[in-house]
C-alpha cells in the first residue's frame, strides 16, 4: 500500500510540473461487473475491448469484486469479449463509447468451455448511474436527419432541460450557431471544445458560440452538451460545455456526398412586405459537400476528411431590410437633383409661402452631394427616389425656424419652413453568406501501447450585412464580416499498464471576427473630403476608417432616419489560443483516479474605434439637413489598437469510486489561476494610487 501511495504521489507531482490544457475529453470509458448465472462476481476475467471500425484493442482484468474498466477510449462502437477458464466466452456487440461518459456494460458468464461463444445483450440503461454529470449526446447522423435551416450542431441541444436560447434562425446569413444560457448563466459562460481542446470565442459579448466554428454534421461523430455536475477535469466556465468529436477513418473505405437546397420559391411573401410593394425576399441557401475515410495501413493508420461549401442569400434576416423614415418630397425627385429641383420638391409639400420657402442658394453643398450620391449596391441614390411608401401622417417639425448661413464671423439668419411630411419606406436588400470549410483527421497506432491522433479544421465564412442599422438606413451600406477559423488538435495516449494511462493534448485555435464596410463604400466618392467635410481625426489617422463618409442620424420624428456607415463599421477582433494538457488515469481497485493540469496562452488583438469618421447627430428636420445646420457633430480618436496577452493555469484531481454495488461517488477538486491581461505596448491605462 505504501508503495502504491508513493507511486501516486510521484506521478501527481510529475503531472503538476508539466504544463497542461482543457480536459473536456474526446474519449470515453467502458466498465462494468462480471457475474455468473447465480449473481456471484467473477475475479480474473480477461476483458478485451475492440473498436469495430479500426480493430484498436485494449485489455483489462476483473478484480476481486468482478469490476473492470477501460478508460480513454476513442469515441465509437466496440465489441467486448470476456474469457475465463471454466466459463463460456461472453461477447457483447455494439457497446457505444461516448465522450466524457462512463458506460456500464454488465456481463453474465455461463459455466462451460472457452471455445463456446455466447452473445450477451447489454441494454443501455435509461439513467447513467456511473457519474452524476447531466449531459445530452446526439450524433452527427441525428443532426443531418433533423430539418433545420442551418444544420448547426447547436439547434437540437438548445431544447434540453435547463437550456434557454433564441429560436433557431431561419434564412440566416451565417452558420446559425446559437449561444444558449445554461442553468441561468450568461451566454458567454458556455464553453466549446473541439476534439478535447478549447475552441471558445472569448472575444464576443453576445455569446461564446457566436461567430464561431460550426463543422459540417457529416464530419461529426457526436456532439455532447454537459449542463451540470460534470467532474473537476472540465474547467474554465461555470455554464454548460459543448463537446464536438469528429469522425475517424476505419478499415473500410467509405464516404458520403450531399446537397441541400433552400429556395424562396417554397415560401410566400410576408404581409407587410407585400403591402409596402416589396417582392418576395430571397431565401436561398445551397450547401454541398463530401466526406471520405479509410485505412492508410490496415489496423494501424487511418484517415478521414470532409469538405463543405455554403452559399446563402437571404432577405429574411433583420440586417437585410430597413424600415426608414423619409420625406415625402423624395416622391417628387427623380434623376434631376439640381439644387433648384431639391428646393422645389420640398416646397411642394411643406406648405411654405414667400420668403420662408427654400431656394437653391439655401441648399448646402454637403446636402447637395448627399442627395446626388449613388449607392453602388442598388444603383439608385443613397437618399432614394420612392414610389412605395406608407404616409405616416406626421411632419418632421411644425412651423418655421431660423437657420444660419455663411461662415463665422459673417453669418446671416433666415426663417424657413420645416413642416416636411414624412413617409415610412420598407426596403429589402438580401444579405449574403459564404463558407468554405474542410476537416482532416489522422489516427495511428504507433506501438502496442501508444496511439496518436490529429485533427485540423479550416473555415472561411464571411458574411455581408446590407443594413447594419436595420431600423433607419435609407439605403444599404454593406458591412463585411471577415470571419475565419483554424483549429488544430493533437492527442497522444500512452498505456503504462492496464490500470495506468496518460493522455497528452496540444491545441491551436485561431478565430478572426474582423468587421469593416464593404469595398464599394470605401472609394474616394464615399469620403468626408469629397463631401467637403474636414475631419479633425484625420490629423491623427489617415486610414480609410477615418476618411470614409460619416454617419448622419436624425432624432425625434426622424429617429428612424440615417445614412452613411454606422460609427462602429470598422473593428478588429482576432483571437489565438495555444493550449497544452496532460491527463493521467489510474485505476486502483474500485477507484478511478484522474489528475492533471492545463496551460493556455491567449493572444487577443483588438481595435474598436467609434465615431472615428464623424457622427452628425440630432437632425430634427430635413430643412435643417438641407441647409447644413447640424445640431451636433462628433468625432473621436484614441489609441484603440490593443494587443492583449493573458494566460490560464489549472490543476485538478478527481476520483470516481464505488462503495458497494449500488453507490458511486464522484469527488474532485480543481484550482484555476487566470492571470491579469497585459498589453504588448503598455496600452492599458489605470490609476496610480501610490501618491495618495
Amino acid at each position: 500500500m505504501k508503495a502504491n501511495l508513493l507511486r501516486f504521489f510521484c506521478l501527481f507531482t510529475l503531472t503538476l510540473l508539466v504544463p497542461a490544457a482543457v480536459f473536456a475529453q474526446a474519449t470515453g470509458t467502458l466498465g462494468g461487473v462480471v457475474k455468473d448465472q447465480n449473481g456471484a462476481v467473477i475475479q480474473g476475467v480477461a476483458v478485451t475491448v475492440k473498436n469495430t471500425a479500426t480493430n484498436f484493442t485494449r485489455n483489462a482484468v476483473s478484480d476481486a469484486e468482478g469490476r473492470w474498466k477501460v478508460t480513454l477510449l476513442p469515441v465509437g462502437i466496440y465489441t467486448v469479449t470476456c474469457t475465463k477458464e471454466g466459463f463460456k466466452t461472453a461477447v457483447i456487440n455494439d457497446a457505444e463509447v461516448e465522450a466524457s461518459v462512463i458506460r456500464a456494460v454488465e456481463v453474465t458468464m455461463d459455466v462451460g468451455t472457452t471455445d463456446v461463444f455466447v452473445d450477451v445483450t447489454s441494454e443501455q440503461p435509461l439513467i447513467q448511474a456511473e457519474s452524476a454529470a447531466i449531459a445530452r449526446q446526439i450524433t452527427g447522423e441525428q443532426i443531418t436527419r433533423t430539418p433545420t435551416s442551418t444544420r448547426s450542431f447547436t439547434g437540437l441541444l438548445s431544447a434540453e432541460a435547463g437550456v434557454s436560447s433564441d429560436l433557431s434562425p431561419v434564412g440566416v446569413n451565417g452558420n446559425g450557431n446559437i449561444s444558449p444560457s445554461v442553468n441561468g448563466t450568461r451566454t458567454t459562460s458556455t464553453s466549446l471544445f473541439f476534439n478535447g481542446i478549447d475552441a471558445t470565442n472569448v472575444t464576443s459579448n453576445e455569446g461564446s458560440l457566436n461567430d464561431n466554428i460550426s463543422p459540417a454534421p457529416e464530419t461529426l461523430q457526436e456532439v455532447k452538451l454537459q449542463t451540470s455536475l460534470y467532474d473537476a477535469s472540465t474547467g474554465r466556465s461555470g455554464g454548460g460545455n459543448f463537446q464536438l468529436v469528429t469522425k475517424a477513418g476505419g478499415n473500410q473505405l467509405s464516404g458520403t456526398v450531399y446537397y441541400y437546397l433552400q429556395d424562396k420559391k417554397l415560401n410566400s411573401n410576408e404581409f407587410f412586405l407585400k403591402e409596402s410593394g416589396n417582392e418576395k425576399p430571397k431565401a436561398d441557401r445551397l450547401e454541398t459537400g463530401f466526406t471520405v475515410g479509410g485505412p492508410i495501413v490496415k489496423d494501424r493508420f487511418f484517415f478521414f476528411g470532409g469538405f463543405q461549401y455554403t452559399d446563402a442569400e437571404t432577405g429574411l434576416v433583420p440586417t437585410a431590410r430597413t424600415r426608414t423614415t423619409l420625406p415625402m418630397a423624395l416622391t417628387a425627385l427623380g434623376d434631376n437633383r439640381s439644387k433648384d429641383a431639391i428646393a422645389a420638391a420640398f416646397n411642394q409639400f411643406n406648405g411654405c409661402s414667400g420668403a420662408n420657402c427654400l431656394t437653391a442658394s439655401d441648399i448646402s453643398d454637403i446636402a447637395f452631394n448627399a442627395f446626388n450620391l449613388r449607392n453602388p449596391v442598388t444603383g439608385g441614390f443613397v437618399l432614394p427616389s420612392i414610389t412605395n411608401f406608407r404616409d405616416l401622417g406626421i411632419v418632421d417639425q411644425s412651423g418655421a425656424a431660423n437657420f444660419q448661413f455663411g461662415d463665422f464671423p459673417t453669418v446671416t439668419t433666415r426663417s424657413l419652413q420645416r413642416n416636411n411630411p414624412l413617409v415610412e419606406v420598407i426596403s429589402v436588400q438580401p444579405s449574403e453568406f459564404t463558407q468554405k470549410q474542410f476537416t482532416t483527421r489522422l489516427d495511428g497506432q504507433l506501438s502496442e501501447n501508444n496511439t496518436l491522433s490529429g485533427t485540423f479544421f479550416f473555415a472561411n465564412f464571411p458574411g455581408f450585412d446590407s443594413f447594419p442599422d436595420p431600423n433607419s438606413l435609407a439605403s444599404p451600406f454593406t458591412l463585411r464580416r471577415a470571419d475565419r477559423n483554424r483549429t488544430l488538435s493533437i492527442g497522444d495516449t500512452h498505456i503504462f499498464s492496464q490500470n495506468m494511462i496518460n493522455e497528452f493534448r496540444f491545441g491551436f485555435f485561431y478565430l478572426n471576427n474582423t468587421r469593416r464596410l464593404d469595398d464599394p463604400f470605401l472609394t474616394d466618392e464615399f469620403t468626408n473630403a469629397t463631401f467637403g467635410i474636414n475631419n479633425p481625426a484625420s490629423s491623427f489617422d489617415d486610414s480609410i476608417a477615418t476618411r470614409r463618409l460619416g454617419h448622419y442620424v436624425g432624432r425625434n420624428n426622424l429617429s428612424n432616419f440615417s445614412f452613411g456607415g454606422p460609427n462602429d463599421s470598422f473593428n478588429r477582433r482576432k483571437q489565438i489560443t495555444f493550449s497544452l494538457s496532460d491527463n493521467f488515469n489510474w485505476i486502483v481497485g474500485g477507484h478511478n483516479i484522474k489528475f492533471g493540469g492545463e496551460f493556455k496562452s491567449h493572444r487577443f488583438d483588438t481595435n474598436l474605434p467609434e465615431e472615428q469618421a464623424t457622427e452628425f447627430e440630432k437632425f430634427d428636420s430635413f430643412t435643417q439637413l438641407l441647409t447644413g445646420n447640424g445640431t451636433e457633430a462628433d468625432t473621436q480618436f484614441g489609441v484603440t489598437d490593443k494587443k492583449f496577452r493573458f494566460r490560464d493555469y489549472g490543476f485538478y484531481i478527481t476520483d470516481d469510486f464505488k462503495i458497494g454495488r449500488r453507490l458511486s461517488i464522484n469527488a474532485g477538486i480543481r484550482y484555476e489561476l487566470f492571470k491579469w491581461p497585459t498589453e504588448t505596448r503598455g496600452r492599458i491605462g489605470n490609476f496610480d494610487l501610490d501618491p495618495f
